[in-house]
């Protein structure tokens, strides 16, 4: 008797084989992928930021508008949006759309605000996620 193909247990020893290689391997890849959404946020709040202490270097007379707390102390500041530093050119949009996507979850950061503020004659940015009224 000639015997061709596989049978039934071999069929479902290779599928449960699978099934367990991609077990393993799926939170893995979720992981990764987590981490690369934070480091790509993080490296866009700097982005942000660098471009608000060059907006701060050109408008140092604006800096003394408000009192922001930063690192739990009252400091003189200017609160200043995303979206500014966008029409002022400090900032480019994403694809040139217009918008500044956070990669964590792919809203837009235009209305969120950065605290400019002068510190022993420097100029420094804080992005607050948290905050969106700049006013």
């Amino acid at each position: 008797m000639n015997k061709k193909g596989f049978t039934l247990v071999e069929l479902l020893a290779v599928l449960v084989l699978i099934g367990l290689l991609f077990g393993l391997a799926i939170p893995g890849i979720n992981k990764i992928s987590s981490n690369m959404k934070k480091r790509s946020y993080n490296e866009k709040v700097k982005l942000i930021e660098s471009a608000a202490v060059l907006w701060g270097q050109d408008n140092k007379t604006r800096l003394q508008k408000i009192n922001c707390t930063i690192n739990k102390k009252n400091i003189p500041c200017y609160k200043l949006k995303v979206s500014q530093l966008l029409s002022d050119n400090y900032l480019d949009s994403d694809n040139n759309s217009g918008k500044v996507i956070n990669p964590k979850d792919n809203s837009d950061m235009v209305d969120n605000c950065v605290y400019v503020y002068k510190e022993s004659k420097r100029v420094y940015a804080e992005f607050n996620e948290n905050d969106k009224n700049c006013e």
